[in-house]
């Protein structure tokens, strides 16, 4: 462990009381004597200092990682985390406080104050903006609470306990990217259906380009990516410039990933997004199904710039018997995420009432359409049919109920940060007659 630093804190200028930032009120507040302070006024009676030394960490994967080493558990010292983390005097009590090595604010588990540790910010790591929280431990309760409900896989028994709830200003880049590019494809519209169906297949060509703005990635390598991919999106006209004032009260970290390290992803989810919204322009034409073939494809990807800042989270770590869970709640909209424990007997017992009821409904319409029918064909055609009916249908609701149950995903695209004007297309075009077969669709796309 390192040697014991010493902490700095904010303390109220009229009484030396602990000055904690509100949600609600978004100024300072003395818990002694009631006094509140905006941001400024707050800034002038601290002192800053910094002390960096940033060690290798470990990017955290799964949600059982992070619990074994969140940042409220870093006191006990035989963890990961622990052998990383830096000790610090508390101002107030003078007790002993371990954090994080990227921990900027924190607060005494001994008398409450809250403290600015500086761990390893630097003026190249402390974030640009900041939103502050406008959402309070109690509104996030019941934002997770109100998670919890209509959910038709999650037993009626359920019934989450609290081990420990965090607000934390969770570090973020935010990249502005310029997609452009172009693609070509085979479509078809699909006539009939079965073995009489017919398709007709057009050579597509697309052009475009787009500017994304503030495509978030966390840079903390402790944060469980696909809940603070999840919590998106924030509502970026309320960032602020950033000020360790917003931090009173709550445990805020400045990035351990560089915003090098993560413009890969960044740029990966732009080209993705870009190439996605092309091919759904072709599909969503009236004479077209689907693309059965990207002939060609060209797309160049250029960050154009990236900021910093700091995200409103409060984390929740529940149990359930053994079960273990981490609820994310945006600190600014209140939208909350996490993965709920699948009920296995009500999955089977629903999936099986599905099939049972399909059955019967379909199977008696069958008979009723078939009686006295001749044509052997059709009347394997019906029951094929029918029997997709009973099979896909059940598939289709226990996939439903299950993405209700898991909602901590990874982000897939970038299409909420889409500038102002959207994507932009700069050519359209589609062949005048439709083709028998895919080879003369792509031989007439060719000679264009």
């Amino acid at each position: 462990m390192a040697t014991t630093k010493k902490a700095v804190t904010y303390q109220c200028p009229n009484c030396n009381g602990v000055l904690a930032f509100n949600a609600e009120s978004g100024l300072l507040e003395c818990a002694s004597c009631d006094s509140v302070f905006s941001q400024g006024e707050a800034e002038r009676a601290i002192p800053t200092s910094v002390e960096p030394k940033v060690r290798e960490t470990q990017h955290v994967r799964t949600v059982e990682q992070f619990l074994d080493n969140a940042p409220w558990e870093i006191e006990h010292e035989g963890t990961a985390a622990a052998r990383t983390a830096v000790r610090y005097s508390c101002p107030s009590c003078g007790a002993d406080v371990i954090a994080d090595q990227s921990t900027v604010s924190t607060s005494c588990p001994y008398c409450g104050n809250n403290m600015l540790t500086c761990g390893v910010a630097t003026a190249e790591n402390i974030p640009d903006w900041v939103i502050p929280f406008s959402i309070t431990r109690e509104q996030a309760e019941v934002q997770m609470r109100q998670h919890f409900e209509h959910k038709w896989y999650l037993s009626r028994k359920f019934s989450a306990s609290i081990e420990h709830m965090q607000a934390v200003y969770v570090p973020y880049h935010l990249y502005d990217v310029n997609v452009d590019g172009w693609a070509h494809y085979v479509a078809y519209d699909q006539k009939g259906t079965g073995e009489g169906s017919v398709k007709h297949y057009y050579g597509v060509k697309r052009a475009g380009h787009a500017a994304f703005e503030g495509i978030p990635i966390d840079g903390s390598s402790k944060m469980p990516d696909a809940h603070m991919d999840a919590i998106a999106p924030f509502d970026f006209s309320a960032l602020r410039a950033f000020s360790t004032a917003y931090a009173a009260g709550y445990l805020m970290e400045v990035a351990d990933e560089s915003a090098e390290a993560c413009q890969p992803r960044a740029e990966a989810l732009a080209k993705t997004s870009f190439e996605q919204d092309m091919e759904n322009d072709v599909i969503d034409q009236p004479a077209i199904d689907d693309i059965s073939e990207v002939v060609a494809r060209e797309t160049h990807v250029e960050t154009v710039r990236a900021h910093s800042c700091v995200l409103p989270v409060w984390l929740m770590h529940c149990t359930w018997g053994a079960e273990r869970m981490l609820f994310a709640v945006n600190g600014e909209t209140g939208k909350c995420v996490g993965d709920l424990p699948i009920s296995s007997a009500r999955r089977r017992a629903t999936v099986c009432a599905l099939v049972a009821v399909l059955a019967v409904i379909v199977f008696s319409i069958l008979g009723e359409m078939t009686d006295g029918w001749r044509d052997a064909d059709g009347l394997g055609i019906l029951v094929g049919l029918g029997i997709a009916v009973v099979a896909l249908v059940p598939m289709a609701v226990d996939s439903h109920f299950k993405r209700q149950m898991i909602t901590a995903v990874e982000a897939a695209d970038a299409g909420m940060s889409y500038g102002r004007q959207g994507l932009v297309f700069t050519e359209r075009w589609q062949t005048e007659e439709h083709y028998e077969f895919e080879s003369q669709a792509r031989e007439k796309l060719g000679e264009q």
